[in-house]
Formats: C-alpha cells, sequence, structure tokens
C-alpha cells in the first residue's frame, strides 16, 4: 500500500472512529424516542456496536494487508468482499491465535529493537495489529453479510387472539455496500402457533435481552423462514415487496410492520466522491477527524388492513394484507413505504462551513440534521 493509499486509509477510519461515536451519542441523547421505542433502540445499538466493531477490526487489517478497498463512488463503506473476509477470519481466529505470539511477547521485542537495535519496529508492529484484528474478531460479536433472524418479543395481539413476533435481522447488502438493519411484526395464525407464556402475553412487561429466540417461536416455519429473508433483505427490493412476497410465501403469517434502518452513505472529505457538491464543502474543513457527513435513512411499513380468506370456484384463497403507502409523499411512493426518515450526522465544523456558504438548505434539507460538537449533540438546528 502507498504511502499517499496508506494516508487516505488511516483518515478514513479517523473520519469513521469519530461518526460512530458521534452516532453513540446521539442515541444517548434520544430520550425521548428511546423511552418510546426501547427494543427498536436496544436492536438498533446491539448492530451499529457490531459495525463498530468491524471497522474497528478492518483498521487493524489495513496495517498487515497490502490492499483494501472503499465504495467511494456509493456508499463509502467498504466493499463486501471485506465482509466476506471478516467472517472466514472470524472462524479461523481462535486457531490463527495459537500460531501467533502473545501481545507481551511482542512488546517485549519491540521494546528490545527500539531500546537494544535502535530500529523501527515496523515488522512487530504488523504482528500486533494482526494480534489485535484476530483477538476482536474471537472476543466480540461482529457486523456480518447476514444475521440469523431473532424473535425478540412474543405476545399475543387481544383483538385478533393471535399470538405475535417482533423478529430482528440484519445484513450488509453486496450489491449497494450498505448496512441494513430489520424488524418485523409478525402475527401467526397457524392452528399451532407457538404461544408465549401467560406473563409474556399482554406484550408490556420487559423482553429479558438474553431470552432472543432464533428464528420464529413456530419451529414448523422457523427454518424457511430464515431462509425467505436471507434471500430477500436487499436493498434493492421495497419493503413493500419484501413484505407482500412474505404474506404470499407463508398464509398463515401475517407481516402488520416492518422498519428497515439504513446506515449510509457515509461522505469522507479527500477519499470519498459520491457527492461533488458535498466533497468540497468538506474538503475545507481543517481537522481531517471532522471531514465527514454520516446519513442514515428509517422507513416503515405497516399493513392498514386484512382481507379475510375468500372462497370460490378454485377453493379458497389466504387472507391478505393490504399495505399503506403514502401517496402525498413522493419519496414514500418511491420507495414502497408508509413512511421515510432522513437523518444526518454532521461535525460542527463541517456544518459550519455547511452555513457559511449558504447551502444548509441544498445540502441537509432533506435530513433531520444533529450536529456533533465536541461531546454534546445539537439537534434540528
Amino acid at each position: 500500500m502507498g504511502s499517499n493509499m496508506a494516508a487516505d486509509i488511516e483518515r478514513y477510519f479517523g473520519a469513521t472512529s469519530s461518526a460512530f461515536r458521534g452516532l453513540a451519542r446521539v442515541f444517548e441523547t434520544e430520550k425521548e424516542w428511546t423511552k418510546r421505542h426501547n427494543l427498536i433502540h436496544r436492536i438498533c445499538q446491539q448492530h451499529l456496536d457490531r459495525l463498530r466493531t468491524a471497522h474497528e477490526c478492518w483498521e487493524l487489517s489495513t496495517r498487515f494487508w497490502d490492499k483494501f478497498k472503499i465504495d467511494t463512488k456509493e456508499s463509502g463503506f467498504p466493499i463486501f468482499q471485506h465482509m466476506l473476509q471478516l467472517e472466514n477470519d472470524r472462524k479461523a481466529a481462535g486457531d490463527r491465535l495459537e500460531t501467533l505470539a502473545t501481545s507481551r511477547q511482542i512488546r517485549g521485542e519491540m521494546v528490545e529493537m527500539l531500546l537494544r537495535h535502535r530500529k523501527h519496529p515496523g515488522g512487530l508492529q504488523r504482528k500486533m495489529a494482526e494480534r489485535l484484528y484476530n483477538e476482536t474478531l474471537a472476543d466480540y460479536d461482529v457486523f456480518f453479510t447476514h444475521t440469523t433472524p431473532q424473535t425478540v418479543r412474543h405476545s399475543v395481539n387481544r383483538r385478533s387472539g393471535r399470538p405475535y413476533y417482533v423478529v430482528q435481522w440484519a445484513s450488509y447488502d453486496g450489491a449497494a455496500n450498505l448496512p441494513l438493519i430489520y424488524v418485523a411484526v409478525i402475527e401467526d395464525s397457524s392452528d399451532d402457533a407457538s404461544r408465549p407464556p401467560p406473563d409474556r402475553e399482554s406484550g408490556k412487561k420487559p423482553w429479558p435481552e438474553g431470552e432472543a429466540v432464533d428464528g420464529l417461536p413456530n419451529r414448523d416455519l422457523s427454518s424457511a423462514f430464515c431462509e425467505f429473508v436471507q434471500a430477500h433483505s436487499s436493498y434493492s427490493l421495497t419493503l413493500t415487496t419484501i413484505a407482500t412476497a412474505l404474506d404470499k410465501d407463508f398464509p398463515t403469517l401475517h407481516p402488520k410492520q416492518m422498519r428497515r434502518f439504513v446506515v449510509g452513505p457515509f461522505y469522507a472529505g479527500g477519499f470519498t466522491s459520491h457527492n461533488e457538491e458535498v466533497q468540497r464543502i468538506l474538503d475545507k474543513v481543517d481537522d481531517p477527524n471532522n471531514m465527514w457527513l454520516m446519513t442514515w435513512t428509517a422507513q416503515e411499513l405497516y399493513s392498514k388492513e386484512e382481507r379475510p380468506a375468500r372462497w370460490g370456484l378454485w377453493g379458497k384463497s389466504a387472507p391478505e394484507e393490504v399495505f399503506h403507502i403514502d401517496t402525498d409523499n413522493l419519496d414514500c411512493v418511491r420507495q414502497g413505504v408508509s413512511a421515510v426518515e432522513r437523518r444526518a450526522l454532521i461535525p460542527h465544523e463541517a456544518y459550519q462551513a455547511v452555513y457559511s456558504q449558504g447551502r444548509v438548505d441544498e445540502i441537509l434539507g432533506d435530513y433531520e440534521c444533529y450536529i456533533a460538537s465536541g461531546d454534546r449533540i445539537i439537534r434540528n438546528v
């Protein structure tokens, strides 16, 4: 990796590190939203923590890998192949650590090289980075290409009498190079649908973090549902497309609500190039750690009614969900959703650059904006 490229990569990961710290503070300051949507907050925070860990692993890997590629023209995140590499390395991390010198041994060799031989321990630094990379993969949860769906709440709809599941999963889209987080509320009308314990039926009692169930509580449908989700988590599919296909393929599963959180695009001054106007402004920021803009989108789709099963000459048709699309909002129509929210996080110095040029409405007008100023988050400026 050339010196200029190495410097660019180092600056990029400095920017992503600042962005993830800022996102964590955004979640801490959104107390009202967190109180109303505690479960969704926990889900998003869990996956963002995993994504942050993935970026920490990637940063370590650049110290001993020769090549590393960022999708500079679209998402601003590492390309899909690096996510696949993380998954492969995670499987081998334990065995690889047994072949590497310990951190203490490497530090001792570095001290000896510096003090006794007065040489720069570049090779040992690469060994240390590889050691830390594999330790992180072995010890922490990391965002991967696809996570197995988990049921994080199991209750009963008092109106319909059906059990319902709140299911979450995440994926890293291979074409768009974007992290995606999904949360769905699904009713189950199967004759043998699993019912929650009596103390969980109301859905009011908090769901313990350690009681999530892989797949669905309905074990007869769980495997097929997980396969469906893995094949239908692409960013190119609208929520309407996903929910309609789910409703059709599983006659006894009724998707009542679906949310998708799209993390990104991420803009890094002097590095990414997917928005020239944004890039020109970020390039004017003095501090490299403040030359960035993180955006994310929250999409929501909900069912406004369920058409009951019908009998006809050719047999019985299954119940069918009718999903609401906000036709007064062109963005909702284009994305196939009931509601959409765009949000952005930008360092104060970068925001000042946007403001000084009178470009706030042009650059940030479509977003609910958060400004990171030191340890503070300023909202809705």
